[in-house]
């Protein structure tokens, strides 16, 4: 059973996504909150597989709500709702780690599909909002160049960072040290001439990269990969 909690500041809202919800046989909603304050009591309390958020809010935004429950150390697939398809809101909830994007004015099957995929741990943006991102990431190509100078195995670090895994959990994941990631970290950022890793996660969701399925980033890095270790 998959422990949903919904967080918006509109009951009518709530009642229509505890409606949809319902209509799963193995998704049950087990709280709702009003604004984020009241979510993160009740998260710690229920401590649910799934926290459906606002991201705008009274007293404690979506956004902020993210970043305590980063504090608090507490583990929870995150998906947020917006009525709006803010491409730099986005990017900050990629980089806070957040899985999920629908817009309000989505449909059922967009929001199941992101409840699917965030529960394992995949990413999921509304196809309307991706649309829109493509475009304008069209235009980027300075940004794509830059991309495109780092080597497979950075790019594989980049994408697990975009997907808001820390260095300790991308070590885990790629099978690394944590200090070769942390040196992997230290050349993309040089290469792309970044600040911060935050910044690094941004790029890669402004160019597309972070919206790969894990299957496809595979499919793109394996020949790099392969060409890489043959030079070494």
């Amino acid at each position: 059973m998959i422990k949903i909690i919904l967080v918006d500041d509109h009951k009518l809202f709530r009642d229509g996504l505890r409606r949809i919800l319902e209509l799963e046989p193995d998704v049950k909603v087990i709280a709702e909150a009003g604004d984020g304050e009241e979510a993160l009591t009740m998260i710690q309390e229920h401590l649910p597989d799934i926290v459906l958020f606002d991201i705008n809010m009274p007293r404690v935004d979506g956004i902020q709500l993210v970043r305590e429950l980063h504090n608090l150390k507490i583990r929870t697939a995150l998906i947020a709702v917006s009525a709006y398809d803010d491409e730099d809101c986005l990017a900050t909830l990629s980089a806070e780690g957040v899985l999920g994007f629908v817009l309000k004015s989505s449909g059922r099957s967009e929001l199941i599909a992101a409840i699917r995929a965030v529960i394992r741990e995949q990413s999921y943006v509304d196809p309307r909002v991706a649309g829109k991102l493509m475009t304008s990431f069209a235009q980027r190509k300075n940004e794509n160049d830059l991309l495109g100078e780092l080597t497979p195995r950075e790019k594989e670090i980049l994408y697990w960072l975009a997907q808001g895994l820390s260095n300790s959990e991308v070590a885990r994941r790629m099978v690394l040290s944590e200090k070769t990631v942390k040196n992997h970290v230290s050349h993309m950022l040089k290469k792309l001439d970044i600040r911060d890793r935050t910044q690094a996660a941004i790029m890669a969701w402004k160019v597309g990269f972070a919206q790969l399925s894990p299957d496809t980033l595979e499919q793109v890095i394996g020949a790099g990969h392969y060409i890489e270790e043959k030079k070494n």
